[in-house]
């Protein structure tokens, strides 16, 4: 069962995912795994690649009259896999499967066998993971840096600039500037704040044109320790179930409602009774 194992997972640290028309790079880079060079990734994604690598098992292999019709298959609508140690190749295969993708197949490249793919206990669709779009595999943490690093906040509310606030250090507490704050509804909004994640990227700049264009609702921006800033503005209509935001001014994204209404907390909402 070790025809698609590599020798020592931990070694690893660059996967190409390559398709007829794209090609995903997972590279490590000394403190965390990156996608395409450009994002952080997603760790559960990593772990769950990983997992499905070492775990999966041929069940049996393509009967002689079906392997070459197969092999071409998914040579054609699959993903060449390869897992590096440095630059050096230290296994590579091709992951697809059937149309209904019920059923996963791995080949060999070397040797054109092919086989039917299971992880032993589980009824999964084992080539999944690999057919992933770029978009899956980022970090979706919108605030993601080290909560330890916080200096201040900023938020603002359209239409109501009255209720704008901002959060910083104070005689070693976290507060709202020139206000005695409730720090008990303080320190929940920050937990919804920083555990929000994205639930879709968007990546069609005409809507992103044309989002810009629109009044937000919220908009928050955070600064680290070392003056960096992480900035999420808001755009929402009453009754939609999902949400647009703008990351960095740049990104957009959806995310569903029930995580962003905590967060649309205006100042006198934390005025200490």
């Amino acid at each position: 069962h070790r025809i698609f194992q590599a020798q020592d997972y931990k070694s690893i640290d660059k996967i190409y995912l390559d398709s007829d028309t794209v090609r995903i790079t997972l590279d490590f880079n000394g403190t965390r795994w990156r996608v395409n060079n450009k994002y952080d990734a997603d760790g559960t994604m990593i772990n769950v690649l990983f997992a499905t690598l070492q775990q999966a098992r041929p069940k049996r292999s393509v009967g002689i009259g079906q392997k070459d019709s197969v092999y071409q298959q998914i040579t054609k609508t699959g993903i060449k896999v390869s897992l590096l140690e440095g630059n050096a190749v230290r296994k590579e295969f091709i992951a697809g499967g059937n149309t209904a993708k019920t059923q996963a197949y791995f080949a060999e490249p070397s040797t054109l066998d092919v086989y039917v793919m299971s992880i032993p206990g589980y009824r999964v669709y084992v080539s999944g993971i690999f057919e992933m779009k770029e978009s899956g595999w980022r970090d979706k943490t919108v605030f993601s840096f080290n909560w330890r690093n916080f200096k201040s906040m900023e938020a603002r509310f359209q239409p109501s600039s009255a209720e704008n606030f901002i959060v910083s250090l104070n005689n070693g507490f976290f507060g709202i500037q020139g206000m005695d704050t409730d720090t008990v509804k303080l320190n929940a909004f920050f937990d919804n704040l920083f555990a929000l994640s994205v639930d879709e990227f968007i990546h069609d700049n005409g809507v992103k044109d044309s989002i810009g264009r629109m009044p937000h609702v919220a908009d928050f921006t955070v600064t680290d320790v070392a003056n960096r800033t992480y900035r999420l503005k808001l755009f929402t209509k009453d009754g939609q179930t999902r949400v647009m935001g703008l990351i960095q001014d740049s990104q957009l994204a959806i995310f569903d409602r029930r995580k962003i209404q905590p967060l649309l907390r205006t100042k006198s909402f934390f005025r200490k009774k």
